[in-house]
């Protein structure tokens, strides 16, 4: 988890705890060879994380609508929270390439940086020599 927020693994360890208080995860001990502690969703977590993505899914269309009818500054109001983890959400398929350009537009700097280095991790398209 920490390398997937960016940040040592010692500043984790507060988030991980929080999430477990609240149920959302469990702590687990992972057999061997590797005898290591790991936290799985808890099947409340990924209720949780289900309507988060359906929340967000629905912030993107809302921005995309406000911005089909030129209320630039009210949509990326409405995607500021969560615009550096659209990229990803792009490139795992759970965001549509046309409702991303129509709701992002011109990307945010930090955001077209965590595009451009998510493309630059994709296998080449093999279909197309």
């Amino acid at each position: 988890m920490a390398d997937m927020l960016g940040i040592d693994a010692r500043r984790a360890a507060a988030p991980v705890g929080e999430l477990a208080s609240e149920g959302l995860v469990e702590r687990r001990r992972r057999r061997l060879p590797a005898r290591k502690e790991i936290y799985v969703l808890t099947e409340g977590g990924r209720a949780a994380l289900s309507r988060w993505r359906e929340e967000v899914l629905r912030n993107v269309e809302k921005a995309a609508e406000l911005r089909r009818r030129g209320r630039e500054e009210e949509a990326k109001a409405l995607l500021r929270p969560v615009i550096h983890i659209l990229p990803t959400l792009l490139m795992l398929g759970v965001l549509d390439l046309s409702l991303f350009d129509a709701a992002v537009g011109k990307l945010e700097p930090e955001a077209e940086a965590a595009q451009n280095e998510a493309a630059a991790d994709e296998p080449p398209d093999k279909t197309n020599p």
